[in-house]
């Protein structure tokens, strides 16, 4: 469960977990095929592939700003193969809207194209 409140002994415990998640990963190889996809095709439990590093789908979130008829798309989820060194960086950073944890974040609006791997 994500906590919505911040506070020091959350942070601590956020920390915590994504730093025994990190420990137990061991990098798999990637050796699948890929389909381009728009966002709104995505579902919980896709591969999706995002710079030679491939990771599960947990959420998805949509952002929908007033004024503007394009919708951004954020998927979060847990490493499963390719480059674990990729997946390291891009937790180093988040998207709007979501909380520094041990889960990969990417973002696009509804015209981006995004890569899932095909099973």
């Amino acid at each position: 469960m994500i906590d919505k409140i911040v506070n020091q002994e959350t942070i601590k415990a956020t920390r915590e977990r994504t730093t025994n998640y990190l420990a137990a990963l061991f990098e798999h190889d990637f050796n699948g095929a890929t389909e381009t996809i728009q966002p709104n095709e995505m579902e919980i439990g896709d591969h999706m592939l995002q710079h030679g590093c491939v990771y599960k789908i947990d959420e998805i979130r949509i952002f929908q700003h007033r004024g503007d008829d394009i919708p951004v798309y954020v998927a979060l989820g847990t490493y499963v193969s390719g480059s674990i060194q990729m997946y390291k960086m891009f937790l180093a950073s988040t998207q709007n809207g979501c909380a520094r944890d041990f889960r990969t974040s990417q973002q696009g609006n509804a015209r981006a194209r995004w890569t899932r791997v095909v099973r």
